[in-house]
């Protein structure tokens, strides 16, 4: 299920910091899981509302790309490659090439994007990247797919920044692979903070937890055997997952194994909620310029459009 690079990196996070990252929920059987709840997007939700957002204002976007006689759109964790689609309507209404290029760590994730994608729009020209992008700059993926004068769009969707422990990192990892004429949509999640317990709901249902456990259960943890709660974090803004152990349990990773022991709790993911302010903030101390930012009339979904500040040298 991993690489050796992705074992070491998951036995130290259990060892190191008592966290099972949520970026390997998305590989193997668990690409089909998150499908399965990313496909009830059209009854509510947060991909809902991008997608409500996004086809509102995505002329507003695609006026910056008016002399592009071709747009690489770089979607970045792509997900299922849904929330893509009213771009690529647009752009196929306004008769402009473009190249659709998912980045996902996960090659189930990929070829979902990529069945998505050509469901919609059968030709469309598909160049996929199997990369974690938190690891790094893809300085090189963005740079090559210009060379044929196309433009660079980069997308960051479905809130995916909130999964992060480190949001500044994987933001610096987008500017650094970004010259001064690509362009990058953001979209994350609003909340107001003093009503956020009604959000909880939301982490503890079936599809959820089933989706979650996908690594614990691979690597040799039992549901029955573990204490659940999704809990909200004043303190840096964002609702965790946790377990904790009701008895002692043998892990497996690779070739290795280790004893975690009763009562010991594993952060298995975050969700951290942004306000417009903590939103901009960031994108700003990272090193973006915001040249558009709309909000959804109930100011609970924020697309920004942003491109890396240049500094004189």
């Amino acid at each position: 299920m991993f690489t050796k690079r992705q074992e070491a990196e998951l036995i130290t996070s259990i060892q190191g910091r008592g966290e099972i990252p949520l970026k390997f929920a998305y590989l193997g059987e668990g690409a089909v899981k998150w499908h399965t709840i990313a496909k009830k997007r059209s009854s509510g939700g947060i991909n809902y509302a991008e997608t409500q957002l996004l086809s509102r204002k995505i002329r507003d976007f695609i006026s910056s790309f008016t002399n592009a006689k071709k747009i690489n759109l770089i979607d970045i964790g792509c997900g299922d490659g849904q929330p893509v689609l009213p771009i690529l309507k647009e752009l196929s209404s306004q008769d402009i090439s473009f190249r659709y290029v998912p980045i996902d760590i996960s090659k189930e994730m990929l070829d979902l994007a990529e069945k998505t994608i050509l469901s919609k729009h059968k030709g469309c020209e598909v160049k996929k990247y199997l990369i974690d992008f938190e690891l790094g700059n893809f300085s090189d993926i963005t740079y090559d797919l210009k060379s044929d004068g196309s433009a660079n769009l980069l997308l960051f969707l479905g809130s995916t920044l909130g999964n992060f422990s480190d949001r500044n990192r994987i933001l610096t990892n987008i500017r650094d692979s970004m010259s001064s004429d690509d362009f990058l949509i953001v979209g994350v999640e609003m909340t107001n903070f003093s009503k956020v317990n009604k959000l909880l709901p939301h982490y503890t249902g079936k599809e959820a937890l089933d989706f979650v456990f996908t690594v614990p259960v691979n690597i040799g943890i039992k549901v029955r055997t573990v204490e659940y709660e999704a809990v909200w974090n004043e303190k840096d803004t964002q609702i965790e997952i946790w377990i904790q152990l009701k008895n002692d349990q043998k892990i497996h990773i690779g070739s290795d194994s280790f004893t975690l022991e009763r009562d010991e709790r594993l952060l298995l993911g975050r969700s951290v909620k942004f306000n417009e302010w903590t939103f901009t903030k960031l994108m700003s101390d990272v090193g973006f310029r915001t040249e558009l930012l709309t909000t959804s009339k109930d100011r609970e979904y924020v697309l920004s459009m942003v491109q890396p500040t240049r500094y004189a040298v």
